[in-house]
């Protein structure tokens, strides 16, 4: 069968698609039209938007072009998604190939030469005691997955030790995980959930304080736990760190008593300076099961090859889009190859000279700036007392003035940043603080 006009069709298709993003960069709405649109979102799903932010379609680098014209600095990332920006030339050439393939869906069935190529290179820089990859749609699919695996290697357990202000996704399962009661309002408690007290920096005694509370923990509830989760860099919480002697000494004390170790790296998987946390604080030998998402353009499970699911266990008719299954794969290539990664890559140095700008900003603006945290591109500090309405008030200023931020943790909440560091300049950070210092005035 000759496919040729259908191929060249296609490839038609995109050419206009590609022209009408131009034409709306040269036709921008004007701003009533563009609040019309926000509001007709905001009635469609039923919740407004957190800022009005309506993308054009077309943007450079860290910068991207709004519905009505407007060009913002974008250090938000769709939460952390983003690392290579927007309007990325070398991903979407990545893209457009892809899109040709036969299939637009792949899944449980069916899987193309792409879903092998992904997991293959994925398992090949995974953290060395991974043996299995799975693919699948969002991070909290991946958890999820993650879930069944190790309740099944507990016999049916069906207890979780999790971290005070952890966060690992909102589906029903997730969400009783996830240290956030307004996340499950009027939902049922269906299994127990053991909170430990994170990494506290200011307090010398806080490894102890949660080694005791974990060792307290396994002794009344062990026989009803089936894994302990772990955010190696708490995310929503603020972008909180803690030193590998925190985590060996609880780790320890699970491996004595069977409990699995489930590392969760939806958020900080290639944001930390290297591809893995896992690998950046040593703990490799600890992991039976990772997850990751976000960056990652869809999601996976990892784990050992003890962990191996029963056949029916763990399904699915979708395990990811063609096109983002090839950009993942050239997201991991880029990573490896452009010195984005390892302590003298791009996320290192941005680290240090966000570090730096805070530093002066603390200076000029006494008092207003504390708590910074974080780690390679991740990022996140406390403006005055963290006070949740003056923060959001804080990173609206911010947008109206053509900087897009968010936040974490509640009260006492935090500014996060998530820098594109396949992508942004020296200047353009530069700028991002400018803005900051003049919406702090």
């Amino acid at each position: 069968m000759d496919y040729g006009p259908k191929f060249e069709q296609g490839l038609r298709l995109m050419l206009e698609a590609i022209a009408a993003a131009e034409d709306s960069a040269n036709a921008p709405l004007a701003p009533a039209a563009m609040m019309a649109e926000l509001n007709e979102l905001a009635e469609l799903r039923g919740r407004p938007a957190f800022y009005p932010y309506l993308g054009s379609g077309v943007g450079r680098g860290a910068r991207a072009m709004l519905a009505d014209g407007r060009w913002v600095l974008d250090m938000a990332l769709g939460i952390g998604v983003h690392l290579f920006g927007h309007g990325n030339l070398d991903l979407i050439e990545t893209a457009i190939r892809a899109a040709a393939s036969d299939l637009v869906m792949q899944g449980n069935l069916v899987f193309n030469r792409e879903y092998n190529l992904l997991m293959k290179a994925l398992l090949a820089h995974a953290p060395r005691s991974m043996a299995h990859c799975w693919l699948s749609l969002s991070g909290a699919d991946a958890n999820e997955n993650a879930l069944k695996l190790v309740r099944q290697k507990r016999d049916g357990r069906p207890g979780i030790i999790a971290f005070r202000g952890c966060f690992h996704g909102r589906t029903s399962a997730m969400a009783e995980v996830t240290d956030r009661p307004d996340y499950r309002l009027g939902q049922p408690q269906t299994f127990p959930v053991r909170y430990l007290p994170f990494y506290d920096r200011h307090d010398s005694r806080s490894a102890a304080t949660t080694l005791a509370s974990l060792r307290q923990i396994i002794a009344r509830d062990g026989d009803q736990i089936a894994a302990m989760i772990v955010e190696l860099v708490q995310g929503e919480a603020g972008f909180i760190t803690a030193p590998r002697e925190f985590f060996v000494p609880l780790f320890e004390q699970c491996r004595s008593a069977g409990i699995p170790i489930w590392i969760d790296e939806v958020q900080t998987f290639a944001r930390v300076s290297e591809l893995f946390a896992t690998d950046l604080l040593n703990l490799a030998d600890y992991a039976d099961v990772i997850t990751i998402g976000k960056i990652f353009h869809g999601s996976a499970l990892l784990f050992r090859k003890e962990f191996s699911p029963d056949p029916a266990l763990i399904s699915g008719t979708y395990s990811g889009a063609t096109v983002p299954m090839t950009i993942a794969r050239r997201i991991l290539e880029k990573l490896t190859t452009e010195r984005i990664l390892g302590p003298e890559g791009r996320e290192k140095q941005l680290e240090k000279l966000t570090r730096d700008h805070l530093e002066r900003l603390s200076r000029t603006k006494p008092g207003l700036i504390s708590e910074v945290d974080g780690v390679g591109a991740m990022i996140a500090f406390r403006i005055g007392d963290g006070a949740l309405n003056s923060t959001r008030e804080f990173i609206q200023r911010c947008f109206d003035a053509g900087l897009v931020l968010y936040y974490g943790a509640h009260d006492p909440a935090c500014v996060r940043l998530f820098l594109p560091a396949g992508v942004l300049t020296e200047d353009e950070l530069g700028e991002a603080f400018v803005i900051m210092q003049r919406c702090l005035e």
